[in-house]
């Protein structure tokens, strides 16, 4: 009787079991989510994040100084001092932040750096300081925004590319509240607009004081005529040439138009000619970049003398980088020297 009874109840244990399986197989399923209608297309990610354009600053924005001013930088470093560097240029682009625009300026340009303790001064005695003093010269500060802003970053091509435009190292991670880590200002004169900045790198250990003087380039060198590269050519096989170039950058800036129709006309004249265009530049900077830069700029060369009408057939470009440096690195002459593009015959 005990037998059976296990039996039984075995039995009614298996049947309730496969009846819940059978309702949990007969479930149906989920409803599939519809797709979005036609008329409300989703937005791609790329398209979404697109950064809004930034207005030009408006320079008139800031009064024209009447305070008599010294001569160029127009504001001194501390005064006996050890562990300070000095870096400047007749002329040169720089770039500034006005507003919220990072905007190119040409000109007279000195960049200084310093650790504020071999001053003896505290980081923000350093900051007021200086403010104080180009406040008094009829500079007002005109940034709005801040470098290490993540957006900021990613509309100016990046953290590297930006700081290289800045002329900076890096930017701090966390500054006392009363210092910034940049800090730009515009001094117009009644002549000419001057650009002094202070700005905090190595996390406050070291100050950057740079300042930019508006001017157009005086031309320091003569143009080379294209009897002159035949010349050149027939004896020597090559001829280097010093055209200017946007800084990082493969335009070629309007000064050097002249020396590109020179080439083309060079052309012209003989027919048969046929030329490698090889861009060479300093060893300042990554050597894998500086060849593709001097790829691009070559590159840059033929397409222009090529627009004039030559054959592109008859010209190819070269990267050579710094690999074939005529001078010491070591100099800035050295280096303006090792920038440049060759024509070499091929």
């Amino acid at each position: 009787m005990t037998t059976s009874t296990n039996i039984t109840a075995a039995v009614l244990v298996a049947l309730v079991l496969l009846s819940a399986c059978k309702r949990k197989e007969a479930a149906p399923a989920e409803p599939t989510p519809a797709p979005p209608a036609a008329s409300e297309p989703a937005v791609p990610p790329a398209l979404a994040a697109a950064p809004a354009a930034v207005a030009p600053f408006d320079l008139q924005s800031v009064p024209v100084s009447s305070a008599k001013l010294p001569p160029f930088p127009y504001v001194e470093r501390p005064k006996d001092m050890e562990g300070y560097h000095n870096e400047e240029q007749q002329f040169d682009r720089i770039y500034v932040i006005a507003g919220k625009e990072l905007r190119p300026v040409e000109g007279h340009y000195q960049q200084r750096w310093f650790p504020p303790r071999a001053a003896k001064m505290s980081l923000l005695e350093a900051y007021r300081n200086y403010d104080n003093a180009f406040r008094a010269l009829g500079a007002v500060r005109v940034d709005t925004a801040n470098p290490a802003d993540p957006a900021f970053i990613e509309q100016n091509g990046g953290k590297e590319a930006l700081l290289k435009r800045l002329r900076l190292p890096n930017l701090p991670r966390e500054l006392p509240g009363d210092v910034p880590a940049y800090a730009q200002y515009l001094l117009r004169t009644p002549d000419t607009n001057v650009w002094l900045s202070f700005s905090v790198f190595d996390d406050g250990n070291n100050v950057s004081l740079m300042t930019v003087e508006e001017k157009a380039m005086q031309q320091s060198v003569a143009f080379v005529k294209a009897d002159e590269m035949a010349s050149a050519l027939g004896k020597d096989g090559h001829i280097a040439l010093y055209l200017n170039f946007d800084t990082d950058s493969d335009a070629i800036r309007a000064d050097s138009k002249p020396v590109v129709e020179e080439i083309a006309r060079l052309l012209r004249t003989d027919p048969q000619l046929k030329l490698k265009v090889e861009g060479h530049t300093d060893s300042s900077g990554d050597a894998a970049h500086n060849r593709e830069l001097s790829r691009q700029r070559a590159a840059s060369v033929v397409r222009a003398v090529t627009g004039l009408g030559i054959d592109g057939s008859r010209l190819q470009a070269i990267g050579v980088g710094a690999d074939k440096p005529l001078a010491d690195n070591a100099s800035e002459e050295g280096r303006g020297r090792n920038r440049r593009v060759e024509l070499v015959k091929a």
